[in-house]
Order: C-alpha cells, then sequence, then structure tokens
C-alpha cells in the first residue's frame, strides 16, 4: 500500500494561491480510499482542495480526532458536498467544550444527520491497512495537555480530559504511521499505545499537532526525550506544535524532522 497525505489546512502556507488558517485537516489517499482527517476551522479546506484539484466528493471517510472547532469547524459544509461518507468518531465528540469562558466545540450538533456518523470504541481499521486508535491510555501524566480547556457535565464545567480524542495510524508490512490532529492525551501516549498494538511494527512517520506552542520547555523535554529512543523514520509536526518548539525538535533530530503547512504532500 502506497499512501499519499495532502495538508488541506494548516496555521502556515508557502505558495500555490493556498490559504491557511488556525486549524488542521489531512487527505489520506491509499491508492483504494480517500479519508479526510479534520476539517479545520470553516470551509477553507474544501477551497484549498479545489485548487490542487482534488473532489472531496470522493473521500469515503471523515475521521474526527477530536471536538474543538479548528477541527471540525468545516463539517457541515464537507456533509453538504459529500453525501455518501460515513463521519467515524467517538460519541464524546459532541460534548460541549469550552476554552475558558469561550465555547469551542462542534457546531450545531442538533442540527446533524445521525445516520452518517459511525461511533468507534475500540481500534477499528476502516479500510485496508488504516486503523483509528480511539483509546488512548495516558501512561505519562508529563505529556499532557489538559490546561484551559472545559467540558460540561451534568450542567457544571469540569477539566477536559479529551475522553473524544483518536488517532489515525498507517499500517505498511511491518511499519506504521501515526497521525495525530492535537494530542492532548499526550503524542508519547499516543505512541505507546500503538507500539502496543503492533509490536513487531517499526515506526515510519510521525505527524501532528503536539499542542506545546507557548508551553514551558518542560513539555518539549519530555516528548523529545521520549524521541530519542522511539524516533520515526520522519517526524512531522505542525498545527499546535508551534513553530519555536518545531526548531528545537530540529536542532534534536536534524532533517529526520519537519514542518509541515498548506499543500505540502508526504508520500510513503
Amino acid at each position: 500500500m502506497s499512501v499519499k497525505i495532502t495538508t488541506l489546512v494548516e496555521n502556515s502556507v508557502y505558495g500555490k494561491g493556498l490559504q491557511g488558517e488556525h486549524g488542521l485537516s489531512l487527505l489520506v489517499d491509499t491508492g483504494g480510499h480517500r479519508l479526510l482527517f479534520d476539517t479545520g476551522s470553516s470551509d477553507l479546506f474544501m477551497r484549498n482542495a479545489r485548487i490542487l484539484g482534488i473532489d472531496l466528493k470522493e473521500v469515503d471517510f471523515l475521521v474526527l480526532s477530536h471536538g474543538h472547532r479548528d477541527h471540525t469547524g468545516g463539517l457541515h459544509h464537507f456533509l453538504r458536498v459529500n453525501r455518501t461518507a460515513k463521519v467515524v468518531c467517538k460519541k464524546e465528540l459532541f460534548i460541549p467544550k469550552f476554552k475558558e469562558e469561550r465555547e469551542n466545540g462542534v457546531l450545531h450538533p442538533d442540527a446533524l444527520d445521525s445516520a452518517r456518523f459511525r461511533f468507534v470504541d475500540e481500534v477499528t481499521e476502516l479500510c485496508s491497512g488504516v486503523f483509528v486508535f480511539p483509546q488512548l491510555p495516558v501512561t505519562d501524566e508529563g505529556d499532557t495537555h489538559f490546561e484551559h480547556f472545559f467540558t460540561l457535565a451534568e450542567g457544571r464545567k469540569e477539566a477536559d480530559t479529551f475522553a473524544d480524542e483518536l488517532a489515525l495510524v498507517l499500517k505498511q508490512a511491518d511499519e506504521v504511521s501515526v497521525l495525530s490532529a492535537c494530542s492532548h492525551r499526550g503524542i508519547t501516549n499516543i505512541i505507546r499505545t500503538v507500539q502496543e498494538y503492533f509490536p513487531q511494527a517499526s515506526l515510519k512517520l510521525v505527524l501532528g499537532g503536539f499542542h506545546i506552542r507557548n508551553t514551558a520547555k518542560e513539555k518539549f523535554d519530555v516528548i523529545a526525550r521520549f524521541f530519542e529512543s522511539h524516533l520515526p523514520q520522519r517526524l512531522g509536526v505542525c498545527h499546535c506544535t508551534g513553530i519555536d518548539k518545531y526548531a528545537l525538535f530540529h536542532q534534536c533530530f536534524g532533517d529526520r524532522a519537519f514542518y509541515n503547512y498548506t499543500g505540502r504532500v508526504e508520500k510513503l
């Protein structure tokens, strides 16, 4: 299985007439299937797709990493354009979310057609070699990113521990690639979970946001120490990782670390 990952939306953009926004949307093309991983904040991922010559009507699955608006803001736009794709997520995606006092969850969840959704609560192979991991145990509390985020439980605000978060995993022979949109539960914890499930597989690519932008360097250090013994062939960071933290990753790991951006294509 050869795979092409096209970034339709990310915070940064370089050339090609594309635009960026605070959000993330990745298109995964396995040759046999197309999967969209998140939708960014708006319909921008659709406009960028048109410029790139990508027909979103051909997407088979939309996988939503968690319920924050910078990852689900384009959901309604996608459902109007693509009438057949299943939306794969956890049922907790629709729990109201807040960043401090600002409401930050899925827009107008009551208006969505429930028949379009496929809720997952265990490792699921969506199509050949493409898995969703909806259970992400926290082994290292030092690599969690819950600060300033809240949900509603029985009408009361409580700290959000991101029970709705999931990761997307691509398996090719004896290698796995891990895509994580924000890694609120920690990229190191996510990788541990994947490696426990596929104990004989080596890490080919880790790509996504690690949610350490504007955090103390200690948060970076936890992840960097882990990668000293678990470094993938390619380490792609973007979105909520922060350009400053990318620079530190590049210092540590050289050209195996790269910054992902709107319009970039990664081939596996």
